[in-house]
């Protein structure tokens, strides 16, 4: 079953600090027929839902300087409580599996991550 069938404008948000994963992540996503919209703070991406974009999931980078995927996630949720969110890391700890644990609609995205993976993970 998939997580989400990419059609026209069907958005990704894709969350991380780092501009090298957020261009490769942008062009794997456009490869599998999404629409990605970048986000280089928790922040910014808390800005972008806000303001009305409709996401169909978000990918969260963990380690983030200023409001990082732990401390945004919980502002996702009350924006829009049952949009899915992968949580983007290069290394699974316990604070990554009890927000796992803790929220519906989340799961792991291990960095780093290509194009088989990622077209695996969506389904």
């Amino acid at each position: 079953m998939s997580v989400v069938e990419p059609r026209p404008e069907t958005f990704i948000l894709v969350v991380d600090d780092d501009t090298l994963i957020l261009e490769s992540a942008s062009s794997l996503l456009s490869l599998l027929g999404y629409t990605p919209v970048a986000a280089s703070t928790g922040e910014e991406a808390l800005t972008l839902l806000e303001g009305g974009l409709d996401p169909v999931l978000v990918i969260l980078d963990m380690d983030m300087p200023g409001l990082g995927g732990a401390r945004t996630l919980p502002w996702i949720r009350a924006l829009r409580p049952d949009l899915p969110v992968m949580i983007s890391t290069g290394g699974a700890n316990p604070k990554v599996a009890e927000l796992i644990r803790s929220y519906s609609h989340v799961s792991l995205l291990p960095k780093p991550y290509g194009l088989r993976e990622l077209r695996e993970r969506l389904g």
